[in-house]
C-alpha cells in the first residue's frame, strides 16, 4: 500500500467510527424518549386579573447608608488617583521574582 492509500483507509475508518458513535447516540436518545416519554399537564392554568397596586415613594435612610456611601466615595477617589500610574511598573525594572533566577 502507498501512503496515499493509508491515508484514505485511516481516513474512512475515523468517519465510519465518528458517525457509527453519533448514530449510536441518537438511537440511545430516541430509546430513552420512548422509555420515558414527556407527560402532558392536564390541570388547566386559571387566568388571574391583575389589579393595581398604589406606589408610594417614600425612602428610608437606614443607619448604615452614610457610610457605604463614604466607602464608595473613597474607593472611587483611590481608583481615579491609580489611574494615573499605568506606566510606573516599567520605570522599576524586573522584580524579584525574575532576577532570582
Amino acid at each position: 500500500m502507498t501512503d496515499f492509500q493509508t491515508g484514505l483507509m485511516i481516513s474512512a475508518i475515523g468517519l465510519l467510527v465518528t458517525f457509527s458513535a453519533l448514530g449510536i447516540f441518537i438511537g440511545v436518545m430516541v430509546l430513552l424518549q420512548k422509555l420515558f416519554p414527556v407527560k402532558k399537564e392536564s390541570k388547566k392554568q386559571d387566568v388571574v386579573e391583575l389589579q393595581p397596586v398604589e406606589i408610594t415613594s417614600e425612602v428610608k435612610i437606614e443607619s448604615g447608608v452614610e457610610e457605604i456611601a463614604a466607602a464608595l466615595a473613597a474607593v472611587s477617589y483611590l481608583r481615579s488617583k491609580r489611574t494615573g500610574q499605568l506606566g510606573a511598573t516599567l520605570l522599576y525594572g524586573p522584580g524579584p521574582y525574575r532576577t532570582s533566577r
